[in-house]
């Protein structure tokens, strides 16, 4: 397979697929159940015959009782059509441990999907590398894990990641995981996440952060540098200095929450500190992303 899924792990999400509370059509059939009737093997009810109807429909045995035309029907199969957006930008893969977190995480919600015949599409945003256009089909599952395996650190220039993705819009998908760090000014990350959530898509939203983001070991007068904007500060790392920047991130990830549990978004948080296994089966799992 790839350096980014091991084998345990393959079998365990076999087991398991990304969970939709409001199912948006795709344009194909799948593997999910629906309430909408079709012509999947899974009877639905009977219905009293009407011209057109397909005669091969009739129940006979009913009408053997009744003397009447009765037609089966069946409940429908569904895609759900994925989109994964996965952060490329400098402050995510400036850390190998964070970028090699995130893209596992990616590869992982893309080849479950895959396998359950659902549509995935993934978009590296703000990285000059192509996406993965929408494919379906278990065949596919292993060709999505390499190409995230694959992607480089061939970061856009002059772009942010709120802005950049903002280009990347699907409205045909059902379901959007966005994968970032999300350090970007607050108003930027929600005018972009409203945008996505204007096309009617169940919104995912994994946060992911270093331990070193979070809680910084650092003393002395330092020289800090934005990796995504370039700009430079001299800071005294006091205890005071540090306290205030702990309570800084910790409220713009609460505020987020708070944004996303007001416009129904689903909202996770996550550390490098944790496996993939921890994320998926103790973290979504409880939410109700995956069953």
């Amino acid at each position: 397979m790839t350096n980014i899924l091991d084998s345990a792990l393959l079998m365990r999400l076999n087991k398991h697929r990304i969970q939709s509370k409001r199912q948006k059509r795709g344009f194909q059939q799948g593997a999910r159940r629906s309430m909408k009737q079709g012509q999947s093997l899974d009877f639905s009810d009977y219905r009293q015959y009407q011209p057109g109807d397909d005669l091969r429909q009739i129940d006979w045995n009913i009408y053997a009782r009744t003397n009447k035309h009765y037609i089966k029907r069946f409940l429908d199969e569904q895609e759900l059509v994925i989109s994964l957006y996965l952060d490329c930008s400098k402050s995510m893969n400036l850390i190998d441990e964070k970028w090699l977190l995130a893209k596992r995480l990616a590869a992982t919600l893309g080849y479950m999907s895959l396998s359950h015949d659902d549509r995935v599409g993934i978009f590296p945003v703000c990285s000059t590398d192509s996406p993965f256009f929408y494919k379906k089909g278990r065949a596919y599952a292993n060709k999505a894990a390499f190409y995230i395996s694959e992607l480089t650190n061939s970061v856009s220039e002059q772009t942010t990641f709120s802005q950049s993705i903002t280009n990347n819009i699907v409205p045909k998908s059902g379901v959007s995981i966005i994968i970032s760090d999300f350090l970007e000014p607050l108003d930027d990350i929600t005018a972009a996440l409203k945008k996505i959530q204007a096309n009617r898509q169940e919104l995912y939203v994994i946060q992911l952060l270093t331990e070193e983001e979070t809680n910084p070991n650092y003393q002395g007068d330092l020289k800090l540098i934005d990796s995504e904007m370039n700009q430079q500060m001299n800071v005294s790392m006091l205890p005071s200095i540090k306290r205030n920047y702990v309570n800084r991130v910790n409220q713009h990830t609460e505020d987020l929450e708070q944004f996303c549990f007001d416009r129904g978004i689903g909202f996770i948080r996550c550390s490098t500190n944790e496996t993939i296994e921890e994320i998926i089966f103790e973290s979504l799992m409880p939410k109700g992303w995956i069953v």
